[in-house]
């Protein structure tokens, strides 16, 4: 068997564990570094060069599942987060949940883990649109594939600010995660937008910010839809349901 072969081998048994593979490492990294070579890729539809975005996304997301066991799991962020917040808030939930906040609270963290990566990939992939607006010529899965590969990079700078969620001070230092966010959805845009989906640098700046404007609504929605589904859960469960 040839070097190639046994490279390929090991990529193979590496996706097969993790869900990525060195190539995907590679992707993730070019999204950061040179993120119009990627989307460039993206648009030519090379399926050889880069790892499609959708599969980085979603195996970010269980990354994001490991770290937040190594954090408690949901349930325990969840705990943090309300104790952390306002007292009326901590009552709404006490409230809620009949007086049984612990059971609450585990229910609605299982409801986060099977909602948030199907809620918030379903949401964002609406941003598709903009970017057919933006540049009609692009197929479907190339704007798919760009859109997710932007959301994948606010994703990693999300897992860097979990220690933000664990901290005692979660209300007053998230906006900081968050900020974080929406600077890396409109760096990666904006960088990999020229010749992408702009051809001008008032092209490149006007979309990139539109783009982030919306992604980041999206996002938003997601998470309030997201909320409502994992109270409801956690509230018929509770109920017997």
């Amino acid at each position: 068997m040839n070097e190639p072969n046994k490279r390929d081998d090991v990529n193979d048994a590496v996706e097969d564990a993790l869900g990525f593979n060195f190539r995907s490492v590679k992707t993730l990294i070019d999204l950061f570094v040179r993120p119009r070579r990627v989307f460039e890729s993206y648009a030519a539809r090379d399926r050889v060069t880069y790892t499609p975005a959708i599969r980085i996304f979603f195996g970010l997301i269980g990354l994001q599942v490991l770290t937040s066991v190594l954090w408690g799991g949901w349930s325990g962020l969840l705990t943090r987060q309300i104790e952390a917040g306002p007292a009326d808030v901590r009552a709404l939930y006490t409230e809620i949940s009949g007086g049984n906040l612990p059971a609450f609270i585990n229910h609605c963290a299982d409801a986060l883990s099977f909602g948030q990566p199907i809620l918030v990939a379903l949401f964002t992939s609406l941003s598709v649109f903009v970017l057919g607006w933006f540049r009609p010529q692009l197929s479907w899965p190339s704007r798919m594939n760009i859109a997710m590969g932007v959301l994948s990079v606010g994703t990693v700078i999300g897992l860097l600010s979990m220690p933000l969620i664990n901290s005692e001070h979660f209300m007053g230092v998230i906006w900081i995660g968050m900020v974080a966010v929406a600077v890396a959805y409109f760096l990666t845009i904006a960088r990999g937008a020229r010749g992408v989906i702009a051809d001008s640098f008032g092209g490149v700046i006007g979309k990139s910010l539109i783009y982030t404007f919306v992604l980041l609504l999206l996002v938003f929605l997601a998470g309030v839809v997201l909320s409502i589904c994992c109270i409801m859960y956690a509230t018929m469960r509770l109920q017997g349901g």
